[in-house]
Formats: C-alpha cells, structure tokens, sequence
C-alpha cells in the first residue's frame, strides 16, 4: 500500500503551502477519517480499521521526524509535548487495533483537531 499521508505531505509541500497550514490541513484530513470510522462503526471492517488509523501513525511518524530535524525552531518544551503526543498516539493505535472500540479512537481525533487548530492559530 503507496502511504497516502507521506504522498499527502510531499504534493503539499511542494506546493509552497505554509508548512502550519499543510500540517493543520493533514491533521484535519486524518481526523476526519478517524471521525468516519466512529461515525460509520458497525460498518467498518478490519481492514477499514487499520487503514484509518495507519494513515493517522503515518501521518504522526512525519510530524515527529520534523520535529525532532535539528533545524526546527521550535522551543524544546514545545518538540517534547509533541513528542510526547506522540508517543501517545502510537500507543492508542495499537491498542485501538489489538482491542477495537470507537471511544478509544476518539482521543486520536481531538488531539488532531486540537494541534490543527493551534497551528491555524484558533487554539
């Protein structure tokens, strides 16, 4: 499977979108899928499933990168909260794909939403 969040972040990048704005836009795309799963969960299949939530750790494993690049100009406080989010959602996605439950997606869902609208500058 081509990963959709990488292709996602390098069409947009190279579009000279403002990287917030990219960042806040891919968040919010991944939300809105995870949204769909929860919305649409007795629908969702397996596969369903595991596509959402790997383009959400995909999508999270890029913002970590970025982070962690020795030029971002972040303050360190700010890389380690993101880090530690992070983190965070690695884990709730595996334990989401070992022990399915739509409630356990929903904390990946606000912390995307939340990040994007701090990137926009609404947070």
């Amino acid at each position: 499977m081509y990963n959709q969040a990488a292709a996602a972040y390098q069409k947009m990048s190279q579009t000279g979108v403002n990287p917030r704005d990219l960042e806040a836009t891919l968040l919010m795309k991944a939300a809105g899928k995870l949204q769909n799963v929860v919305d649409n969960w007795d629908e969702m299949t397996s596969a369903d499933l595991t596509e959402q939530l790997t383009y959400n750790r995909r999508l999270w494993t890029y913002l970590l990168a970025a982070v962690r690049e020795e030029q971002n100009p972040l303050p360190d406080q700010i890389k380690m909260n993101i880090t530690n989010l992070g983190v965070f959602i690695m884990n709730r996605t595996l334990e989401v794909l070992r022990h399915p439950n739509p409630q356990r997606i929903e904390s990946l869902i606000s912390i995307n939403r939340n990040i994007a609208e701090g990137l926009r500058g609404r947070g």
